[in-house]
């Protein structure tokens, strides 16, 4: 091998990714292997056993090479807790914002996440979505100078960030994703989980409704999931896509919102980064309000922002 060789990984509360990277000069890093993990919600405290139990064939074959991990592997419920980055925050702050860990003579660095105060007056934070929107601005190159950007990260946590020259100025959270499964998992709402595709039609008539909603009232047309199905109005097999229609509908209206306090020069169009379903599905609403967005690759994304962090450790990557 004569490119340097690292290990690349998302440790977040739900999942774990790792990836084993070759840097590349010309482009961005290839992946050479790939390995799933169990997230830090679902690890009692056996981190190093089970980092290590993954990646031993790595190890093996190419030596100890540096290690990259983002995500709440950095956190209170993590391997080891490193401290938040204020925003605003630029991409080389980002990049540099690591602690050093060495385990078994292993140089592991993790990023710091950011932090926030939003318009509601209430602290904020991230872990791993950092890593993403560094990706991104390098990606995107420079911006037009005092112009906003609106970047959501629908998953687990919601992150709607707004980014000015080139630098994560703030960031809103919302609890979608994990609301949405607790509702699904745990509520009298449905009865079949929601299949491979959303119903869109079905999606699309809970976005309207959440358009007309009052504040407050997200909590009353809930419950219509259940209603219009023992009313006969809605199929079970479509309920699923009608709750996600109501909380992702609410989410884009209460997020940008509290988002659009803090901007003066807001660009009409919002970068997307997620899975290809969420994703999918925010276009869709987000497209139904009349706002234009962009979908972008995660994959791609973390990549560039793995390299920039690589990069920041000053090793001699030339040789």
């Amino acid at each position: 091998m004569t490119e340097p060789v690292f290990i690349a990984g998302d440790w977040g509360s739900s999942n774990l990714r790792l990836f084993l990277c070759c840097y590349n000069k010309s482009a961005q890093p290839d992946i050479l292997a790939s390995q799933q993990g169990p997230g830090c919600s679902k690890i009692d405290n056996n981190f190093e056993q089970i980092f290590f139990d993954l990646v031993a064939g790595w190890l093996d074959q190419y030596g100890p090479v540096p290690v990259l991990l983002s995500g709440a592997v950095g956190s209170n419920i993590g391997w080891h807790t490193v401290p938040y980055l204020d925003c605003p925050a630029s991409p080389e702050q980002i990049a540099k914002g690591t602690t050093k860990l060495i385990v078994r003579g292993l140089d592991i660095w993790i990023l710091s996440g950011l932090k926030t105060q939003t318009a509601l007056q209430t602290a904020d934070i991230m872990r791993g979505e950092e890593l993403q929107l560094l990706g991104w601005m390098l990606a995107k190159g420079k911006s037009e100078p005092g112009v906003e950007q609106i970047v959501v990260l629908p998953g687990t946590h919601n992150k709607w960030a707004l980014v000015k020259d080139n630098q994560v100025q703030t960031f809103v959270t919302a609890f979608t994703g994990e609301l949405y499964s607790l509702l699904e998992q745990h509520s009298i709402l449905l009865t079949q989980p929601m299949g491979d595709q959303l119903s869109t039609d079905v999606f699309l008539q809970a976005v309207e409704l959440a358009k007309t909603l009052e504040t407050g009232q997200l909590l009353n047309a809930l419950f219509a999931t259940r209603s219009r199905q023992i009313d006969g109005e809605l199929k079970a097999e479509d309920a699923a896509s009608y709750l996600s229609g109501l909380l992702v509908a609410s989410d884009i209206i209460g997020s940008m919102e509290l988002l659009q306090k803090s901007a003066r020069q807001l660009s009409a169009k919002v970068a997307i980064i997620g899975n290809q379903k969420l994703s999918h599905a925010y276009q869709l609403a987000l497209g139904s309000m009349g706002i234009e967005s962009q979908i972008c690759d995660p994959n791609q994304i973390a990549l560039s922002g793995y390299e920039a962090v690589y990069k920041s450790l000053n090793r001699d990557i030339d040789q």
